[in-house]
């Protein structure tokens, strides 16, 4: 398989580079193949996983960012008192 994204005549798209290690691609391939994948469809696997991870790990920063101010205001505030 190639490794860039497939060209598309579809509106409203836009194109995305993905730099995997080689090792990895090659298995993904693999996989595609026994699964009966296309290659967008590989593709479009590394995308929405690894965006849902980051979105997930993003959302978990950003409550417990929230949750120490909220539980802890006299912490931050002792730092400027001394």
């Amino acid at each position: 398989m190639d490794a860039t994204m497939p060209r598309t005549k579809a509106q409203g798209m836009t194109r995305i580079e993905l730099y995997v290690p080689t090792a990895l691609f090659s298995e993904a391939e693999e996989l595609a193949d026994f699964e009966g994948w296309k290659l967008s469809e590989l593709h479009r696997v590394f995308w929405e996983n690894g965006f849902g991870v980051y979105v997930e790990r993003s959302n978990k920063r950003m409550i417990n960012k929230r949750l120490r101010e909220k539980n802890s205001p006299d912490v931050a505030n002792q730092g400027e008192e001394e």
